[in-house]
């Protein structure tokens, strides 16, 4: 039962004590509001039943390894396959069951998941196999992906990501071979589980691990130049595809909302990045960066160029003629940002460090503008909190590289306090208006 619903039930007995209303009127109160119990699920058990299941396979696992060697060869293979069959099938079991027991069975898949990837390592050392060792997490994943489809399952999705961000992360950085596949196996992978799940957990995982690969493999494919540009046309993809959700699929906002987070996170950071004068003519020069595979990086960059740009043109036919969804008017900067930046990038525009990081600075400007002012409008803490942090990062980021005197610094910080206790006047007076309103 909800609080304020238990708050109400007490008052109507309160009520009906102090002779305020009748106990028929009482008992009506109480059949009205009172809510019908629901089955809840116990996560005192399950966070405790889980951590105990794991601890417990990692002693079994121990226990086994202190006698590994004076376990026959054959033994070793039928503990690991009980393990793993065991773990298994009593968490399907489970999933089978009502109530909160597919929660507990879900998590037991998990943990045969993990005994599936020690049993890799392990056979492995029972048969001495020196082999790339990458394929070993490759194989652990891959089990997991496949798990996590057959009983749709949201832990062994999260193992997935985390397990293929590794595989990707070995090959490039311990044996120079950036993978193309790492990057298609998770978007391709687990995207689509997470959409139908409707889980946003596994979109944040799924999102961080293309951002992570994305840069990884594109970085040694062809520089930093073409990372960094991949990675900002990835970022404006993400904030048209959480726009076109957000209208779409209301069902699926939190899904919007983490896709808006890492979007807006990543492109705030590459702006930010572009901000400073030095930074910005090595970030967009595509010809003095040559990695081993040049055209690999080029198709990935245009290839989240061009689909950033057509997520961008729907939005624009959806809401300037169709009228169909809202976006907000600083949004329209992240398409423009884009086209400039790789405009620059292709026609190898070099010398315009100062003019980018000059655009980049009034841009970030504009945005932390926007947010405060709407924060204050709409009497919304979070806005006006990423307007003024956003403005304080760029002001302390011109301390170091603009602002040279202590007094253009003293001013630079009298002007930013200043801003900041008029925002705090204006946010309080717009509360009051809007609290004496209602």
């Amino acid at each position: 039962m909800q609080s304020h619903i238990r708050w109400l039930m007490a008052e109507i007995d309160r009520w009906k004590a102090e002779g305020v209303v009748s106990p028929e009127q009482a008992d009506r109160l109480r059949h009205r509001y009172e809510q019908p119990p629901k089955e809840t699920v116990p996560w005192g058990l399950l966070v405790f039943a889980t951590a105990g299941a794991i601890v417990i396979g990692l002693g079994v696992i121990l226990l086994f390894a202190y006698n590994w060697d004076e376990i026959p060869k054959f033994g070793k293979l039928a503990l690991i396959f009980a393990a793993v069959i065991g773990a298994h099938a009593g968490g399907i079991r489970l999933l089978a069951r009502e109530g909160w027991q597919p929660k507990l069975g879900e998590a037991l898949t998990a943990l045969g998941t993990m005994f599936y990837g020690a049993g890799i390592w392990l056979v492995a050392q029972i048969y001495n196999i020196d082999e790339h060792y990458p394929n070993g997490f490759l194989f652990w994943a891959l089990g997991a992906l496949a798990m996590a489809w057959a009983i749709r399952s949201t832990a062994n999705g999260l193992l997935a990501a985390v397990l293929l961000a590794i595989w990707g992360c070995t090959e490039a950085f311990d044996f120079h071979t950036p993978e193309f596949w790492s990057v298609m196996l998770v978007a391709g992978g687990l995207l689509p589980l997470a959409w139908q799940q409707r889980s946003a957990l596994l979109l944040a995982a799924t999102l961080a691990a293309i951002q992570l690969l994305l840069a990884v493999n594109v970085v040694n494919w062809g520089g930093g130049a073409h990372a960094f540009t991949a990675s900002l046309a990835w970022a404006v993809l993400l904030v048209a595809a959480a726009r076109v959700t957000d209208a779409d699929r209301p069902d699926f906002a939190d899904g919007a909302g983490v896709m808006t987070f890492f979007g807006f996170g990543a492109f705030l950071v590459c702006a930010y990045m572009l901000s400073f004068h030095r930074a910005a003519d090595g970030l967009l020069d595509w010809a003095r960066q040559y990695g081993p595979r040049p055209a690999l990086a080029h198709a990935f960059s245009w290839s989240l160029f061009a689909l950033s740009l057509a997520g961008w043109l729907l939005i624009a036919r959806r809401s300037l003629l169709q009228r169909a969804m809202e976006v907000r008017r600083e949004e329209w900067l992240l398409p423009i940002a884009l086209l400039y930046c790789f405009g620059i990038a292709f026609l190898n525009q070099r010398g315009w460090g100062n003019f980018v990081s000059w655009s980049f600075n009034l841009m970030l400007l504009g945005f932390a503008a926007m947010w405060m002012w709407r924060g204050c409008q709409e009497s919304r803490l979070r806005p006006t909190v990423l307007g003024s942090l956003l403005l304080s990062a760029v002001v302390l980021a011109r301390y170091f590289d603009l602002f040279q005197s202590l007094a253009s610094r003293g001013l630079a910080f009298i002007i930013l306090g200043g801003i900041f206790i008029a925002e705090a006047m204006y946010y309080r007076k717009m509360r009051q208006t809007k609290g004496g309103a209602a």
